[in-house]
């Protein structure tokens, strides 16, 4: 894999606040409440939505169901914060 760039930093943070923000609005609870209740690690959990860490689609896809959200609503509402013009590589 890849080193991280600045792109996939960027990328990893806003994933993270895409999560954070359903986690808020569908759920209205803490990230610690939600971890818990899924039996998430927390640091994973929080690291995740703090784009710290790049996230492996299955975990994506397991907090995006937890959260009774699509996985392909995730990765709309990432593409939309994004942009239209935003590439991960470099062509």
């Amino acid at each position: 894999m890849r080193q991280k760039t600045d792109k996939t930093r960027y990328f990893d943070k806003k994933l993270g606040e895409v999560l954070k923000t359903f986690r808020r609005t569908r759920l209205k609870c803490t990230a610690a409440k939600l971890a818990d209740d899924y039996n998430f690690d927390k640091s994973n959990l929080n690291r995740m939505e703090n784009g710290i860490i790049d996230s492996r689609i299955s975990n994506v896809w397991l907090v995006a169901e937890a959260m009774g959200v699509k996985l392909s609503d995730v990765i709309k509402a990432l593409e939309k914060e994004l942009g239209s013009d935003f590439k991960l590589g470099d062509k």
